[in-house]
């Protein structure tokens, strides 16, 4: 099944937590789906990009805090593949410095969430996303 773009958004849209820590997975992934989203996980520390290849959600929230290498690294490869390049990405990061806000913009992030984010705000922030990149 293609999950790329849709004209309008599904009534439960799919996203995927790219995170390091299984609790913050655990946690997003109970509130967004309670939320009225369809949700799947994957390791930030495992090589995150061939579950998105996967998976092709609907919405990516991807935490920045990486155990090692380059934590932009993913949004590089996502914003240049074909398959991925039109799948909204949301940093989600304990950093709030302007640096940081500069990069996520500059590196094509839809959004960028500062922890710690109660998971009704994160909702509502990823719907918000859906709706302004429906419309592209």
């Amino acid at each position: 099944m293609d999950r790329r773009r849709p004209h309008r958004i599904p009534a439960r849209p799919l996203v995927l937590i790219v995170d390091d820590d299984e609790d913050t997975r655990a946690m997003y992934a109970f509130a967004l789906s309670a939320s009225g989203f369809d949700v799947a996980v994957a390791d930030g520390t495992v090589d995150p990009f061939n579950r998105i290849t996967e998976m092709l959600p609907d919405i990516i929230l991807a935490a920045l805090e990486s155990r090692g290498g380059d934590e932009w690294a993913l949004l590089g490869v996502l914003k240049h593949d074909p398959r991925t390049v039109e799948i909204p990405v949301v940093v989600l990061t304990s950093r709030s410095a302007k640096i940081v806000r500069e990069r996520a913009e500059r590196e094509g992030c839809a959004a960028l969430c500062v922890k710690p984010c109660l998971p009704d705000v994160l909702a509502v922030g990823l719907r918000a996303v859906l709706e302004r990149y429906s419309r592209v």
